[in-house]
């Protein structure tokens, strides 16, 4: 990765994020953008904006981690798509409340909102989520059906590179589809060996009748002592991963942080 950026809003929840975005860039040595979104009113105050981000990221200051200040001015989910296409950046840190916050549901969907604006991975940290000093050296890829576009494999391999992660696949099957989701395994287990990554492969039986997988995955995320779990887009959700799903990874009580692809 090269560049960035870190959504930021002056919440707790914020300065949390900010330090999973230290950890990623020192590990990387990558550009780093702070990006505010204000309301066009507040456009005469944008030097002391700025002055108030700068003091807000002392915790960059103090870690030696140098950063640009961008703010743009709008309707925020009229704005954002624009301005990180705008920045050119490899990955988004945002932070959320997740599922200690008040409004759960609100919350949920508002970042499901913001991630189906993107056209990059964005890194979703949560108010209860722990900040893993030694990096990410575990990373959850559950497979759920058909990818959108199998390609996006290799924007996780972007971002395990920087940690040397290990990638663990969870697949769940059925009698009817067994065979393909234990070959979709092997076959992204065999991309990221080849890439050079220690993989590891795990099927698990589900009833037809199954209708979350949000559950499971964060268990076995917690057995397993993952420390960053992948959120990739698939065609349809015919059931494999709604937005019921979506949220429940998203605002896991686990505080896992997510990686949305």
């Amino acid at each position: 990765m090269k560049k960035i950026a870190l959504l930021v809003d002056f919440t707790g929840v914020c300065q949390l994020a900010m330090e999973h975005t230290a950890l990623i860039a020192r590990q990387s040595l990558c550009q780093l953008v702070l990006l505010h979104i204000a309301p066009i009113s507040k456009q005469p105050e944008d030097k002391d904006i700025k002055n108030q981000i700068r003091e807000f990221a002392g915790i960059l200051d103090r870690e030696g981690v140098p950063f640009a200040v961008q703010i743009d001015y709008g309707d925020f989910f009229s704005v954002i798509g624009q301005s990180i296409n705008k920045l050119n950046v490899d990955l988004i840190v945002v932070g959320t409340h997740g599922i200690k916050g008040i409004n759960q549901d609100f919350v949920g969907s508002a970042v499901l909102r913001l991630i189906r604006l993107l056209n990059i991975p964005a890194l979703i940290v949560q108010g209860h989520c722990q900040t893993p000093h030694e990096g990410y050296l575990n990373i959850l890829i559950p497979l759920l059906g058909k990818l959108k576009n199998p390609a996006s494999i290799s924007k996780v391999n972007n971002f395990a590179s920087v940690f040397s992660s290990k990638i663990h696949f969870l697949g769940f099957y059925n009698q009817e589809n067994k065979s393909v989701v234990v070959q979709q395994n092997e076959d992204f287990s065999k991309v990221m060996k080849d890439a050079g990554f220690e993989t590891g492969v795990e099927i698990e039986e589900s009833s037809v009748y199954t209708s979350s997988y949000s559950k499971s995955i964060v268990q076995y995320a917690d057995i397993e002592e993952i420390q960053l779990i992948v959120m990739m887009i698939y065609d349809a959700d015919e059931g494999y991963f709604n937005d019921y799903d979506k949220e429940n990874i998203l605002l896991n009580r686990l505080g896992k942080a997510i990686l949305c692809i």
